[in-house]
């Protein structure tokens, strides 16, 4: 049985692309969620499902966005996992070829 995961909103879906630099069609080829239906959503004229919203989560959670609750009177938002440093190293290493591993980073 699958998990429940916390709703992921519009504006979230918004900054996280922005974050790492994809467009919508960018997270619509990660999701195999239609264009068109994340930008309805990301505009708050839809919601999507509960499995859309984990495809969308997921991918952007793959990129290496964090997702920030909703807690103690401060509202929901995104952050990287990790510096904008650390991202352009992993990016490189990962563009210099040969066998890819398990990423073993929490």
């Amino acid at each position: 049985m699958t998990e429940p995961v916390p709703p992921i909103t519009a504006p979230q879906s918004r900054a996280g692309r922005a974050l790492v630099g994809w467009s919508i069609s960018g997270l619509a080829e990660a999701t195999n969620v239609p264009a068109s239906e994340i930008e309805r959503f990301e505009a708050e004229t839809l919601r999507p499902d509960a499995n859309c919203q984990r495809a969308i989560r997921a991918a952007l959670e793959e990129a290496g966005v964090v997702f920030l609750p909703e807690q103690d009177g401060v509202g929901a938002g995104v952050r990287l996992k990790f510096p904008r440093q650390t991202v352009k190293r992993i990016q490189t290493w990962e563009g210099e070829g040969g066998t890819t591993g398990e990423d073993d980073i929490a």
